[in-house]
């Protein structure tokens, strides 16, 4: 099939699907005389390995690696497994950073609170003079920590 209907049929761009090629995740596409890349229909599972392979957190460099190693009869599975740990082992991380940041900022409220009750109403209460020193993990918000830490594993 042509880059159009195998890109259709797998939910992704042909543009994805050369950008998969250039990296080594898909075999060099079968090219006709008129220079059109044709993809056999393994291409399809292959893609859907791919993509639900990055969902899980695996990045395309990991991806390709382990897809090479696979073509060449040498069974990745250990590496996948050991790689697979690791993802998990960075979750708990930033789910431990996260927890971490949220029991900051209750207790910054709580500390916002009480010093709101002790100024007069429209009397400055300095609140963020007032912020205490957040532990180490917790300061970058979990939002950026998040998209740092998803750029990282690419």
């Amino acid at each position: 099939m042509r880059i159009g209907e195998a890109a259709a049929r797998a939910g992704v761009s042909a543009d994805t699907l050369r950008y998969y090629e250039r990296l080594g995740l898909l075999p060099a596409a079968i090219r006709a005389d008129n220079g059109y890349r044709l993809y056999p229909e393994t291409t399809i599972r292959r893609i859907l390995v791919i993509r639900n392979a990055m969902r899980f957190g695996f990045t395309l460099k990991e991806l390709a690696a382990f897809l090479q190693a696979r073509d060449t009869n040498s069974p990745p599975c250990r590496q996948v497994r050991s790689a697979a740990q690791q993802l998990l082992d960075d979750v708990d991380r930033q789910i431990a950073d996260l927890v971490a940041t949220r029991t900051h900022m209750r207790r910054t409220l709580r500390e916002w609170d009480q010093r709101l009750g002790a100024v007069k109403p429209g009397a400055p209460a300095r609140l963020l003079d007032a912020l205490p020193t957040a532990p180490p993990a917790a300061r970058p918000s979990s939002s950026n920590r998040m998209r740092a830490l998803s750029r990282k594993r690419r």
